[in-house]
């Protein structure tokens, strides 16, 4: 992949900082409409990164909607299928709606995206954002580069793409106020005796364990929980959640990542030239592995935001779309996530629904839908009552 410490020039019609899915497919979208664009990276790629490696089916349907879907199916590992088990229910075994899921180590699946923006005329930069000042007509930023030299880039519009707790946000003032509360994850990778095609997640009291399998024997797994473990605590409660039939030890994981709080939410998605997009705008739960098909799908509003802004449209009508728009998408996934919590941890609805499930195998291939984001307002709606009723 071309990369290089300066740009061909410093100005811009739109400067991305965070060359993952939510801003190498921005950058994608704004080279392909014409727009000078350049994406600025701290990481060399391809980067190493273990969280996030499942594609939904409506993440598929955001890749091809770029036309990036063979690309990644190529490079990816086929999932059919989602096993759920927890509090005594389960295995429930539903499989994946419309184009399915795949699997990818995040190294391949950002550099994809990151090498079709520039094949489309996005120009990456290797460097680290470092400040921003916004004045009527443009934004100035400062970046650091590999040698630690300072350079500075103006654009017409800045689109802040570099994840939760984002750089961006915060020199502009767009960061949420500090919120407590919030689960820890801890994972990696680890080595299977098979390849799967299914995904496996295991619910109990207090969090969650997935394992999600990538191909080659390799699998992601990952523990969920409220606070940050020890080792030794993490392999008990993977154990536990999972009946004993799998653990964490250390020594089993090829790459370990431990994160939290992953509970973060900008102030807003958007101030005068600025636009948040993916993490940087708001961390969602990752129970519902819908935070990179928020990223991806919504590229294209926030291309379009930053575009309008490019070509001098006023910065609250340019963006207010974009706005709108994350905000009915984002409020729909933290509802799901919130109805299928409850029917998860309240004893009589998961009781009902246990039932309803037992003579009706159908509905969990509806509910999955749902949890995948692939289903209708009136569908979900249709589903919960004939869980409950």
């Amino acid at each position: 992949m071309k990369s290089g410490a300066r740009a061909p020039d410093l100005n811009a019609d739109i400067l991305v900082v965070g060359a993952g899915p939510a801003g190498a497919s921005a950058a994608l979208v704004a080279a392909r409409r014409g727009a000078h664009t350049i994406l600025l990276e701290r990481a060399r790629m391809p980067r190493t990164k273990v969280c996030g490696e499942y594609l939904s089916p409506v993440t598929l349907d955001a890749l091809a909607a770029l036309n990036l879907l063979g690309e990644v199916r190529a490079r990816a590992h086929a999932l059919t299928s989602l096993s759920l088990a927890g509090f005594g229910i389960g295995p429930v075994r539903m499989r994946l709606p419309g184009l399915g899921g795949l699997s990818i180590a995040r190294s391949d699946f950002d550099f994809a995206l990151a090498a079709a923006a520039q094949a489309a005329g996005a120009h990456l930069i290797s460097g680290t954002f470092t400040a921003a000042a916004q004045t009527r007509e443009h934004v100035d930023v400062q970046y650091r580069d590999e040698a630690g030299d300072e350079h500075a880039i103006r654009a017409r519009a800045l689109v802040g793409a570099d994840g939760s707790w984002s750089a961006v946000a915060a020199r502009l003032g767009l960061s949420g106020a500090q919120r407590r509360g919030g689960r820890w994850a801890v994972g990696g990778h680890q080595q299977t005796l098979g390849d799967s095609d299914e995904i496996e997640m295991f619910v109990g009291e207090r969090g969650y364990y997935a394992r999600n399998p990538l191909g080659g024997g390799l699998a992601n797994v990952m523990l969920v929980m409220p606070r940050a473990l020890l080792d030794d605590e993490a392999d008990r409660c993977v154990r536990g959640v999972s009946g004993g039939r799998y653990g964490m030890q250390r020594k089993d994981l090829v790459r370990r990542v431990a994160v939290g709080p992953l509970r973060y939410r900008a102030r807003a998605p958007a101030h005068g030239r600025a636009i948040l997009a993916g993490d940087a705008a708001e961390l969602l739960d990752p129970f519902l592995g819908q935070g990179i098909a928020l990223a991806v799908g919504l590229s294209g509003a926030a291309a379009n935001a930053a575009l309008a802004l490019a070509a001098g449209t006023p910065p609250e009508r340019a963006t207010r779309p974009y706005v709108l728009e994350r905000a009915r998408a984002a409020r729909r996934i933290r509802l799901v996530a919130r109805s299928v919590d409850a029917l998860l941890r309240v004893p009589w609805l998961r009781g009902r629904a246990a039932r309803k499930l037992a003579r009706r195998p159908e509905l969990a291939d509806q509910l999955l839908a749902v949890v995948a984001g692939a289903a209708a307002d009136e569908q979900r709606l249709a589903l919960a009552w004939d869980l409950i009723a």
